[in-house]
């Protein structure tokens, strides 16, 4: 039974139709169509793959190459630039050169042209006479020479006394038309152990301004000594008596003034020296002192109004 059953003949196994068949080949046709195909397509797709690779290439190489000329065209629109700036810089030299010597033609002409013009402008010119005077300024401590030294250079008054201490020394420049007039002023201490330098003020002195304070009348008295001294040193200089401290003077009674006045009179007149009263904190008399020492020394006419009533600030200097 179970033979029977088992076997399996021939004729029992079913043979498949000619329809199915074709269908199978076509399938496998298609199939194996379709591998073409798709092998073909991935061989194109590499190819185009490729051809997209050439052409980025391409165009990076173009890019690169393009950028790289850019970049060189830059560099030379850099350079042109610089070239550029350069002509600028000698050409605005050359325009610094032209508005500094527009008559004139090319360097050399100019250079030679200035020396000319410099040398005919400065022969043109008048040239200016210089003059030096040295002033001496003589008399006891506390007076106020270094203050009227002061106040005559520097313009300004110190409140604060300063002792001087052996010999101080400035110098003030002037312009009289052409000429330049320096006075130079030394200063000598007032103390005792300063007058072995006493030569060092007077000697070659044009004027020696012998000096006394106005509220002290023992700085009088001792301008006898100091004008005995000074003159074994020099004998020529100018003598001039200058009375200090002139707003502190008025406050004495009239009789002191006239007492004082009439005796410092009779000093300048035995000096023969000009007499005048001044005061360096109210600036009277400062600058009048130094023309008539100006115009002493050069003999020149005065146009200063004397003053000579007592109470006023003494300004005498036609003394005989």
């Amino acid at each position: 039974m179970l033979n029977t059953d088992t076997t399996v003949t021939s004729s029992s196994i079913p043979r498949p139709s000619k329809s199915n068949t074709r269908s199978s080949r076509n399938k496998s046709t298609t199939t194996s169509n379709n591998n073409t195909d798709n092998s073909n397509a991935s061989h194109f797709k590499d190819k185009d793959k490729d051809k997209d690779k050439e052409k980025n290439k391409n165009s990076i190489l173009n890019t690169s190459s393009s950028s790289v000329s850019s970049s060189s065209t830059t560099a030379t629109t850099s350079t042109t630039k610089s070239s550029s700036s350069s002509s600028s810089i000698s050409s605005s030299s050359l325009a610094n050169d032209n508005n500094d010597h527009k008559p004139y033609g090319n360097k050399n002409t100019t250079s030679n042209s200035n020396n000319k013009t410099v040398h005919s402008s400065s022969s043109s010119k008048p040239k200016k006479n210089s003059v030096a005077l040295k002033v001496g300024l003589i008399g006891d401590a506390q007076i106020g020479k270094t203050s009227l030294m002061i106040k005559y250079v520097e313009g300004y008054y110190d409140e604060l006394y300063t002792q001087t201490l052996g010999v101080n020394f400035m110098e003030k420049t002037i312009q009289i038309k052409n000429n330049e007039i320096t006075f130079s002023i030394w200063d000598l201490g007032g103390q005792k152990e300063f007058i072995n330098m006493l030569p060092l003020v007077s000697n070659d002195a044009v004027a020696i301004l012998f000096m006394f304070d106005l509220t002290r009348k023992s700085t009088l008295n001792s301008i006898k000594e100091w004008y005995r001294q000074a003159r074994g040193f020099n004998r020529t200089a100018i003598p001039f008596l200058i009375g200090t401290k002139f707003d502190l003077f008025i406050n004495f009674s009239n009789k002191d003034q006239e007492e004082i006045t009439n005796h410092a009179q009779k000093f300048a007149k035995a000096m023969k020296a000009s007499l005048i009263f001044c005061s360096t904190s109210q600036s009277v008399n400062i600058q009048k002192i130094f023309k008539v020492i100006l115009a002493k020394a050069f003999d020149l006419k005065l146009s200063i109004p004397e003053i000579s009533n007592i109470g006023q600030p003494l300004l005498l200097y036609n003394i005989d």
